[in-house]
């Protein structure tokens, strides 16, 4: 067995022995226990913010660039 199997191992055996987070540790057995609740609202709007800028298409060069007739084209 290979160090990176056998850690990988020891940390599953010890998630294992000490639990994984899930437990409820404060409620006795028959307690409800208060749930989070959301604080969102949605639809989220940005009513402050500045329009987008988008970004208008430019030439790359300055002069029409023609191709010349193949044929065979229409």
């Amino acid at each position: 067995m290979t160090i990176f199997a056998g850690f990988a191992l020891a940390v599953v055996a010890l998630v294992n022995a000490t639990g994984n987070g899930n437990g409820n540790a404060s409620a006795e057995s028959g307690e409800v226990t208060p749930r989070p609740q959301s604080t969102v609202r949605y639809p989220i709007r940005f009513d402050d913010a500045p329009p987008p800028r988008i970004a208008q298409p430019r030439p790359t060069v300055s002069y029409p660039v023609r191709f010349p007739e193949t044929e065979g084209s229409r």
